[in-house]
């Protein structure tokens, strides 16, 4: 019994620090692609919005993560963005719609 509350202990400080380490990666890829569009991200923070389990190609299951933030191009509003971090693949940035000096993005 004492072994399954110290795996399960294990287990779930494992899980903390893998979202905290994919949390950090969420944010710079964030401020990345915020500065790349000469956009400002705002609270210099994301949060967690959805995670799941899924199975990567070499069978085994592995967390997805979304994370959302949010950026803004004239100071004046908020938009959202999001940031896909999964197994297997870069992570995936998506932006609302914003405009600027040559027109809506």
């Amino acid at each position: 019994m004492a072994w399954l509350v110290l795996a399960g202990l294990v287990g779930g400080f494992a899980l903390w620090l893998d979202g905290l380490k994919a949390r950090d990666l969420a944010l710079t890829v964030a401020r990345q692609q915020t500065e790349r569009l000469r956009l400002q991200l705002l609270d210099d923070t994301v949060a967690l919005r959805r995670m799941r389990v899924i199975r990567t190609a070499s069978g085994w299951l592995a967390p997805t993560r979304v994370y959302t933030f949010e950026f803004t191009e004239t100071g004046d509003n908020r938009r959202q963005g999001f940031v896909t971090l999964g197994p297997d693949r870069p992570p995936h940035v998506e932006l609302e719609a914003y405009r600027d000096v040559s027109g809506w993005h």
